[in-house]
């Protein structure tokens, strides 16, 4: 940099740039996944909720968050799953596959699956492109014939505590019958 120019100067820097110093693409999408699951679980302590961290790996949950049936009622453990949005701007709800690197890909894998309630409860997408957070009912997933839905369609859920404020039937309902109507 000697030559008197200067790096990044009128670059307009965001916290949600990706892979800046080049990382390569398969090894870069496992370390996307674990930063995402950590982002998420300081975005919920930050709101304070109670998070705990899996460190099982290969479980179809990565953390366990205490949500509450209602505000300051009964708390409720729920095994989530932290999701990162694919380019196309859609959340995956199937587990089984795994990116890297030196790996051979089988379509569909003989490992795949599509989430049900009982590998977890909340599926949490992130958005990759602004970090928003997406809270997604295991139970919606499994009623829907997709295996991967667009945020747009989700936008119900971004960002909607309520659903961890109120993980109830008659609430989860209607966000359910909202989500029929975009």
């Amino acid at each position: 940099m000697g030559d008197g120019s200067q790096r990044g100067v009128g670059v307009e820097k965001k916290i949600s740039d990706l892979n800046v110093v080049g990382v390569e693409k398969g090894r870069f999408a496992a370390r996307l996944g674990d930063a995402h699951q950590l982002i998420v679980a300081g975005i919920l302590m930050r709101l304070g909720f109670h998070v705990s961290i899996s460190l099982l790996k290969g479980e179809p949950f990565d953390l366990v968050v205490f949500a509450y049936e209602r505000p300051g009622g009964r708390q409720i453990p729920l095994r989530c799953q932290v999701k990162t949005s694919e380019a196309n701007r859609s959340i995956g709800f199937v587990g089984g596959i795994r990116g890297g690197v030196d790996r051979e890909y089988l379509r569909p894998s003989p490992k795949e699956y599509k989430y049900t309630t009982q590998h977890n409860d909340l599926i949490i997408g992130v958005d990759r492109e602004t970090l928003d957070i997406y809270l997604i009912p295991t139970r919606f997933v499994e009623k829907w014939r997709e295996r991967s839905k667009s945020l747009s369609k989700l936008k119900p859920l971004r960002n909607n505590w309520e659903i961890l404020l109120n993980w109830n039937e008659e609430y989860l309902s209607e966000i359910e019958e909202e989500l029929s109507k975009a």
